[in-house]
């Protein structure tokens, strides 16, 4: 068989993997369907690569890890060292560590870098790194140092965990303190409740639903949902840092579909509380911002708003389903079906 077939078989195969049960859109999967349909089919279809997370966005998980699970931060995150080896003598670590972590799951029970002398050879002959030397000794020397020996301890601490610099922390850990001091945030978000208070807090919160006559669900992690069973409110709050100033927050609900999250959210907490729904409990949803200033301020959206944002969502579905039933991922729904001309 050809390598261009085989490489067909195997997209059939990925994409019969994908279909065979039921998706359920995210608002990071959904925005990336509207945006680039190719992209998402990549990243959900064919699994092809790991999405990363820019540096915005490692801010804001790491306030959210601050804020409402403090007691996770050693188990999600690690802050990186002063320093790292730079340049071939970090490739050489990199690449043997790799290989360490196949064998690890075979049962090997070396630990060391040192252990790994012979691979550590192998890499740098591969790089042409050192070949000048006279012998192997004299190479492992150039290789195993305090330095690659404390870089090693330190991928093996890593994990899966969140890589962030200590800039990252300190700017959140003043971010998050800066919340905690604001009284009208700390309420909001359920901080400091007494055994008195009729109120729920969820942080961290996964929900997940059914679409109407959809052959795909919704689903996505809450930040902060409280529920105050004396008002009847249930509020959403979603916390987000920027790089820019808060009066330009409304610009980036617009550029970033931050209004497709809001509705997601909206209708995954409506749906898994029918109960307080049916009670005439009220549905909040706020953005709860921290600017490049260390300026908070919870922008609270409108009921207008919302429903607005609902109905933009059922059109969104309504192209999801499209691309979803017709396997089609090469063009935007409106591109697709022609629909757009100068």
């Amino acid at each position: 068989m050809e390598l261009e077939d085989l490489m067909q078989e195997s997209i059939k195969i990925m994409e019969g993997d994908f279909y065979s049960r039921p998706f359920e859109f995210s608002y990071s999967s959904l925005n990336k369907l509207l945006w680039n349909p190719a992209v998402f089919y990549q990243l959900y279809v064919l699994r092809n690569k790991e999405e990363k997370l820019d540096a915005h966005l490692v801010h804001g998980k790491l306030i959210h890890g601050l804020l409402l699970e403090p007691e996770k931060f050693e188990e999600n995150f690690i802050v990186s060292p002063d320093t790292l080896p730079t340049g071939n003598i970090r490739i050489v670590v990199d690449r043997v560590f790799a290989h360490y972590q196949e064998l690890v799951k075979n049962g090997d029970t070396r630990e060391m870098l040192e252990d790994f002398e012979g691979a550590i050879l192998d890499v740098m002959k591969d790089m042409n790194y050192h070949q000048t030397l006279k012998t192997d000794h004299q190479r492992l020397d150039k290789a195993i140092t305090a330095e690659t020996r404390n870089y090693w301890a330190f991928l093996k601490a890593k994990g899966n965990k969140t890589l962030i610099d200590k800039e990252a922390r300190d700017f959140c850990y003043n971010a998050v303190e800066l919340i905690k001091s604001d009284k009208s945030i700390c309420k909001l978000i359920g901080c400091n409740l007494s055994e008195f208070d009729n109120i729920e807090v969820f942080n961290e919160l996964s929900l997940n639903c059914k679409v109407n006559e959809k052959p795909f669900g919704l689903k996505g992690i809450i930040d902060n949902l409280v529920i105050d069973h004396d008002k009847k409110i249930v509020y959403i709050n979603d916390v987000k840092t920027t790089s820019k100033e808060l009066k330009d927050f409304p610009e980036s609900v617009d550029f970033y579909n931050y209004w497709l999250q809001a509705a997601i959210y909206i209708s995954l907490v409506v749906t898994n509380y029918p109960g307080l729904i049916d009670q005439g409990y009220n549905v909040k949803f706020k953005f709860v911002v921290i600017d490049k200033n260390y300026l908070v301020y919870p922008f609270e959206v409108k009921d207008s708003t919302l429903h607005i944002w609902l109905d933009k969502l059922q059109e969104s579905l309504k192209q999801a389903e499209w691309h979803y039933i017709n396997k089609r991922y090469d063009l935007p729904y409106n591109f697709a079906l022609g629909n757009v001309s100068l």
